[in-house]
């Protein structure tokens, strides 16, 4: 027995040798080129088109829709990062004052969203964006300056004439809209020659407007998709009821463009690939994930329900205000359609 113990044990000893000089032997042929293959990709630099932040103020002059319209920006820019390996687009949510004090500090984007209120100081820093698009040419005409297209439209939004228990006409009762800021809901109205009682003080935000509505200080609202959806939420969940829209088809000013600013030729060209993704048939599907409308000729995003039936008035041709509109002109324009439009 000891001697098998013995003979065992020198071929266990023989045994591990020959591993052992095997795996010395072959270890290199084995494991260096995976080795040197990972030492490659940490020394390797990678080609890319361009490798940068780039910076995207936004601004929102007028309510959106079910969600907010920077966080659709981010979404946007994160899918074309991924596109485009080494470019990153920073999204900055700011106001018009903050916009104001940035220019005047020599602090510029590379894009700008915005709407109606922004007004014209930095025109002379935009691009002319002068390549293809399938963006409706009744929208178009507001991202327009000395006939150069500088601001392209990408969200579209629409008026509403909200009212319950079957009223129809608008001269019933008194009406609340909102007046503060620099969109005018009395020009859509005059758009449709439709006459309306409005309250005896109307001077709120659309926010606060639909507040004063919920609360009974209003007989009926004059709001956008945004007042559309939450009061359509109402209903759903058995809060509001009897409710009627009568959507407004011939004129919006809520619609939110993106410019870019000059800068490098590259950073232009990357900054434009951006603009085109955000007016591309993928893009504008997804507004409808925020109730918002698209500003692509004939895009249907919604089925035969509340918004469907906004989205058809809204895709007949519209009027609409130059972006870059000075907010005294906006003043004046306002007062005039107030006049126009108030029944006596």
């Amino acid at each position: 027995m000891a001697k098998i113990k013995t003979v065992f044990g020198w071929f266990g000893r023989v045994g591990t040798s020959i591993l052992i000089i095997a795996f010395l032997m072959l270890g290199p042929f084995t494991f260096m080129p995976s080795l040197l293959n990972s030492q490659a990709n940490i020394n390797r630099v990678d080609s890319y088109r361009y490798q940068g932040i780039l910076e995207l103020w936004h601004i929102e002059t007028f309510e959106g829709g079910s969600a907010s319209r920077s966080s659709f920006l981010e979404k946007q820019a994160i899918a074309f990062e991924k596109e485009n390996k080494g470019t990153y687009i920073v999204v900055k949510q700011m106001t018009i004052e903050q916009l104001k004090l940035n220019l005047q500090n020599n602090l510029k984007p590379n894009m700008l969203s915005f709407g109606i209120g922004v007004e014209d100081s930095f025109i002379d820093d935009l691009c002319k964006l002068d390549f293809e698009m399938t963006v409706r040419s009744d929208i178009l005409q507001g991202g327009k300056f000395n006939n150069e297209l500088l601001a392209m439209p990408y969200i579209l939004g629409g008026y509403a004439f909200i009212t319950q228990n079957n009223v129809q006409d608008t001269t019933v009762g008194k009406t609340g809209t909102g007046t503060v800021g620099s969109i005018n809901p009395f020009k859509a109205c005059a758009s449709e020659n439709i006459k309306v009682s409005f309250a005896d003080n109307i001077n709120f935000d659309t926010y606060n407007t639909y507040d004063k509505y919920l609360k009974g200080c209003y007989d009926n609202l004059l709001g956008t998709q945004r007042d559309v959806y939450r009061i359509s939420n109402r209903v759903n969940k058995g809060m509001l009821s009897n409710v009627n829209y009568k959507f407004l088809s011939g004129y919006t000013d809520l619609v939110q463009y993106i410019s870019i600013f000059k800068t490098t030729e590259l950073e232009q060209e990357i900054c434009k690939d951006f603009v085109k993704k955000l007016v591309s048939d993928e893009v504008q599907n997804k507004l409808a994930n925020i109730n918002l409308f698209s500003v692509l000729q004939n895009k249907k995003l919604y089925t035969d329900d509340i918004f469907g039936e906004m989205e058809n008035c809204l895709n007949k041709t519209l009027k609409t205000e130059n972006v870059f509109l000075n907010q005294s002109v906006i003043n004046a324009e306002k007062d005039k359609y107030f006049k126009m439009v108030g029944a006596k």
